[in-house]
């Protein structure tokens, strides 16, 4: 479907090439837990999506923003009444991610591996440097992609600055990643190809309305060993 076509093929790192929203999600879960006598999880959830979705401009994505936005819920739904003791527990439940094992998603090394000999590859991921570097780092796979690009934003601008840094033409470029609005819209905004391949649980932030997926076209895998008959190698 791809071969022939496709020369650089760029792969999302969270959730894409090891696993990342589980320990998020995890985290989220024992500090709603830990606020119930003052609110439901519920609504600690909704406003804690709230917050971090308007913290996210200022502090940008990752751990530092979601331990921040969870110290600012709580001070706000218990109406200031939060304890020391409380706001500690967060903290360390932030260290704590800090420190988690990268894991890597089944399959995807081999992958790369295999494209490795054909394609030029790219890993393409957004959030804090220090952190994004540290994942990289422990997850041993830096060694089989060509370039490496830490973004504070996966938007149509960001991309086309890639392609342009390294020379690569729209339509022969291919994006791979587990979210629709980062990963798949922008790239098919400005003509290049992508294949969506959808992680277990996703991020509400990086959740797309239907209407906006209307017109656009892409391809959905659900695996990235999926991804070698698409570009001709086995």
């Amino acid at each position: 479907m791809f071969h022939g076509k496709v020369k650089a093929v760029a792969f999302d790192a969270d959730d894409t090439l090891w696993i990342n929203e589980p320990f998020f999600a995890r985290v989220k879960a024992d500090v709603a837990e830990m606020m119930s006598g003052y609110v439901s999880p519920e609504k600690f959830t909704k406003v804690l999506e709230q917050t971090q979705s308007r913290n996210i401009a200022v502090f940008g994505y990752g751990v530092k923003c979601f331990v921040i936005s969870m110290i600012e819920t709580a001070n706000a739904v218990t109406s200031g009444k939060i304890k020391g003791l409380e706001i500690e527990q967060i903290i360390e439940l932030g260290r704590s991610m800090m420190t988690n094992p990268v894991e890597p998603i089944e399959g995807v090394e081999e992958v790369l591996r295999v494209l490795g000999g054909d394609y030029k590859l790219l890993m393409i991921t957004k959030g804090d440097v220090a952190e994004q570097q540290r994942k990289i780092s422990l997850s041993g796979m830096s060694s089989y992609f060509d370039h490496i690009e830490i973004l504070s934003e996966k938007d149509e601008a960001a991309y086309r600055g890639i392609l342009s840094k390294y020379s690569i033409n729209h339509d022969e470029f291919l994006m791979v990643g587990n979210s629709v609005k980062s990963d798949i819209l922008p790239v098919v905004g400005i003509g290049g190809c992508a294949v969506h391949i959808p992680f277990h649980t996703t991020w509400v932030h990086e959740v797309v309305c239907e209407d906006d997926l209307c017109g656009h076209k892409y391809v959905e895998l659900g695996s990235a060993c999926e991804l070698l008959p698409l570009l001709s190698v086995s």
